[in-house]
């Protein structure tokens, strides 16, 4: 019988540890989290950075469809002129 009581009490520290685990764990992430979610000047900087970089991007993908449909048009013109001959 003790045997028994000895093996149960045994299961119940462990899943007590566990969880005591678990519970110290997510205590320490959510302390880290909320550490790195105050902005420094440095990342601040990054940002307006890559807002910046965004802005280019979306300049030059502007460009690059105006480019394009520029070349769709004069290809189109040089096929029309041609009439089809070879």
């Amino acid at each position: 019988m003790s045997l028994g009581i000895v093996i149960v009490l045994g299961i119940v520290a462990v899943t007590a540890l566990g969880i005591a685990s678990d519970i110290v764990t997510t205590a320490i992430k959510s302390r880290a989290k909320s550490r790195e979610a105050l902005p420094s000047a440095e990342t601040e900087e990054l940002r307006a950075k890559l807002r910046a970089l965004e802005s280019r991007l979306d300049e030059r993908d502007g460009a690059v469809r105006r480019l394009e449909e520029e070349l769709r048009f004069v290809t189109r013109m040089l096929e029309d002129k041609s009439g089809g001959k070879s």
